[in-house]
């Protein structure tokens, strides 16, 4: 899976609101970090219903939502620096990034696909399997790019903007208030 994504905001250039708020502001960070880290989990798992299909031509329905597991296993977590979001999945990166051509993929992961996405009965998706993986090799699997994707990079950031205005509107309501 890619990197993390972080956004930074550089203190020095806050000036008087850093002299106001001194440690506080430390907190509304971490708030809006955490806050903008939740907002992005519902996002991405919108984007995760609505992928464009992993087929190298396009083919096929999009989402990339086969079992669900994908779908439940986007997560939040929390540092002294900030939040993250990220896939817990096993398979979190061939999702987002691709699958390269070259090796077989296991065909009885894909008979099981079959017939949950394709409706087939256990006989015809076992004999479906095979070609299906040999042209999984031969051409691979496009990234999703649920996550890294230029938009979903931007919308993660515009709610951190926006949560940090609303922590920061709490705390300076709070401080105006004392």
């Amino acid at each position: 899976m890619a990197g993390p994504v972080a956004i930074t905001v550089n203190l020095g250039d806050l000036g008087k609101l850093e002299k106001k708020l001194g440690s506080r502001l430390n907190l509304v960070l971490r708030r809006a970090s955490l806050s903008a880290a939740m907002r992005s989990v519902a996002y991405m798992q919108q984007r995760t219903r609505t992928a464009m299909p992993a087929n190298p031509s396009g083919i096929g329905s999009g989402g990339a939502v086969n079992t669900g597991a994908y779908l439940r296993a986007w997560r939040t977590g929390q540092s002294p620096q900030g939040a993250s979001v990220y896939n817990s999945s096993k398979y979190a990166g061939v999702i987002e990034l691709g699958r390269r051509t070259g090796k077989v993929p296991p065909r009885e992961a894909i008979a099981r696909w079959a017939q949950r996405r394709l409706g087939l009965d256990e006989k015809d998706a076992r004999a479906a399997a095979y070609p299906i993986a040999r042209a999984i090799a031969r051409r691979g699997l496009v990234g999703r790019y649920v996550m890294t994707a230029p938009e979903a990079m931007r919308k993660m950031a515009d709610f951190f903007v926006e949560e940090f205005e609303k922590e920061l509107d709490k705390v300076l309501s709070e401080s105006a208030g004392r």
